[in-house]
C-alpha cells in the first residue's frame, strides 16, 4: 500500500522466490554458523534464524514439525537444532545471531552493502575473537583494557558456556602469535626482537654485528640508500 509501513524486504523477489532465498541462507546459517551476504538479505534471514532456534528451545512435536517445513533437509539439520544449538541457548533469552556489516562483496559492480550473519557463542564467533585480539593488544602495551573492552568482554562472556576461560585461553595464545595458516602460528616480531635475534646468531657464529638499515644508509648526495643487510658484499 502506498504510504504504509514496510513490514519486510521484498529482496526484488515473488513470494515464492524470497521465501526459498531465506530457507537456503539459515539452512546455511545453521550448518556453517557464519555466513556472508548482502546486508538486507542478513536482516531478513537473521529473522528467520531466530525464530528457527527459538522452535529447537521449545523442543516440542509442534515445533519439531515447523522446523521441518524450513529446512530443505531436515534430516541432515534438526539433530544440530535440536541438540547442540538448544543446549547452547537455553540460559539465552533471545539475540542468537549477529550481524556485522563488511565492505561490498562485488567492489568493482554494483557496490551492494555487504554484512557477515553469524551465531554468537559458537566456534566462528567474530566479536569473542576480536574481544581476545583487543585484551591482547591493550596488555601488550601496558594501557590496561578500555572501557568499551570491558563491556565487550561482559557481552561476549555472559552467556557463553566456560566463557571467561575461554577468552582467557584465547588471548594467551594471541598475546605476541598470529595465526599464519591452518596448521601453526608465525612470530610478529617488534623491530627490538628482531634485533636481539640477529645479535644472538652473530654471537654464536663468533662474529660481530653490527646494525644496518634493511635498505642501507641514505646518501647525502643521491638521496638513495646503499649498503643494506640485502646487498650482496
Amino acid at each position: 500500500m502506498a504510504g504504509g509501513h514496510l513490514k519486510y524486504r521484498h529482496l526484488s523477489r515473488d513470494s515464492a522466490h524470497r521465501q526459498s532465498l531465506l530457507r537456503n541462507l539459515v539452512t546455511s546459517l545453521i550448518t556453517h554458523e557464519s555466513i556472508r551476504t548482502t546486508w538486507p538479505k542478513a536482516k531478513e534471514a537473521q529473522r528467520l534464524a531466530e525464530k528457527l532456534i527459538t522452535l529447537g528451545k521449545k523442543n516440542t512435536n509442534a515445533s519439531r514439525n515447523r522446523a521441518e517445513q524450513i529446512f530443505f533437509q531436515p534430516w541432515d539439520h534438526l539433530p544440530k537444532l535440536f541438540g547442540e544449538l538448544r543446549r547452547r541457548y537455553i540460559d539465552r533469552p533471545g539475540g542468537y545471531t549477529r550481524v556485522l556489516r563488511t565492505e561490498p562483496l562485488n567492489r568493482h559492480d554494483d557496490q551492494a552493502p555487504s554484512a557477515i550473519l553469524e551465531l554468537v557463542d559458537g566456534p566462528r564467533d567474530m566479536r569473542f575473537a576480536m574481544t581476545a585480539k583487543s585484551i591482547a593488544h591493550e596488555r601488550s602495551s601496558g594501557v590496561g583494557l578500555r572501557d568499551i573492552t570491558a563491556r565487550n568482554v561482559a557481552k561476549v562472556t555472559r552467556y557463553r558456556k566456560n566463557g571467561a576461560k575461554e577468552l582467557e585461553r584465547l588471548v594467551k595464545s594471541m598475546g605476541t602469535w598470529r595465526r599464519g595458516n591452518r596448521e601453526g602460528y608465525e612470530m610478529r616480531e617488534t623491530g627490538k626482537e628482531m634485533e636481539e635475534r640477529k645479535r644472538g646468531w652473530a654471537e654464536k657464529r663468533g662474529e660481530v654485528w653490527e646494525r644496518r638499515h634493511p635498505h642501507g644508509e641514505r646518501d647525502p648526495n643521491s638521496g638513495r640508500r646503499r649498503g643494506g643487510e640485502d646487498d650482496d658484499d
